[in-house]
């Protein structure tokens, strides 16, 4: 049942991902795959949460029938005494103990060479790259959808942020482009990405851009970023630590 759970869930955030690029109206393909995938993985966990209200996970329902049959018994039972649990404090519960796992960025050689027309990046982009890109300036990009996906990760700061780097590497891939608008990221049901200590990610992924014959080029690329601690108002900046661009089948 947990696995019908998750393919309801990709299903839904992949249909309704495709439906909005397909309807986006006036929207470039940038913006309508950013909302799209916002918005898909806002249906998908609504989809999720109907499933757990009308499909209950089987252990609740082994946990109620031994309750049942106590409450029938008419003669007292024998109570039986087991040791108290033991309680985990904050400061040593499971997340904390897995972020000390996660491995170490390390960063690798930026890219440095000259561009030919039938490519479709800058020349040298590594070194025409903004240092980093602020939430609140994408936010004011997109709108309700990336309000609602920051709302859906939560606050947490050592919580799992994949997701929102994906959305957030977005800028930096734009910015290595001949043509950002025609940069379009492949969608994808699940996030392609590895977790490393200190909120850094390595987002891997392709994308389609235009270059200067009028040609769409495939492009794998791996963006690395790292999310810094959020201001009073609860954004945060996140600052590029590489990126990665090879042309597919080179």
């Amino acid at each position: 049942m947990e696995f019908l759970r998750f393919l309801a869930f990709v299903a839904a955030w992949g249909f309704m991902w495709r439906w909005v690029v397909k309807n986006r109206g006036s929207w470039n393909l940038f913006i309508g795959n950013l909302i799209g995938a916002v918005g898909g993985f806002i249906v998908g966990v609504v989809v999720l949460s109907i499933t757990l209200s009308l499909f209950p996970s089987a252990h609740k329902t082994e946990q109620q029938q031994p309750e049942r049959a106590a409450t029938s018994e008419a003669r007292p039972a024998v109570t039986k005494v087991e040791p108290a649990p033991v309680l985990i404090p904050p400061s040593e519960s499971a997340p904390a103990v897995a972020s000390d796992n996660l491995p170490v960025f390390v960063a690798s050689a930026a890219q440095n060479q000259p561009s030919p027309p039938d490519s479709a990046l800058l020349p040298n982009f590594s070194k025409r790259l903004t240092a980093s890109v602020s939430e609140k300036k994408v936010e004011e990009t997109v709108g309700a959808n990336f309000v609602a996906l920051r709302k859906a990760i939560g606050s947490d700061p050592n919580g799992d942020k994949a997701i929102l780097a994906s959305v957030m590497c977005l800028p930096f891939i734009q910015g290595a482009m001949r043509f950002p608008a025609a940069a379009v990221v492949t969608p994808q049901a699940k996030t392609n990405s590895t977790r490393f200590k200190d909120q850094t990610y390595t987002i891997s992924n392709t994308v389609t851009a235009r270059n200067m014959l009028g040609d769409d080029e495939l492009y794998r690329f791996d963006c690395s970023i790292q999310r810094l601690p959020a201001n009073d108002s609860g954004y945060a900046e996140w600052r590029l630590l590489g990126l990665k661009l090879e042309k597919a089948g080179s």
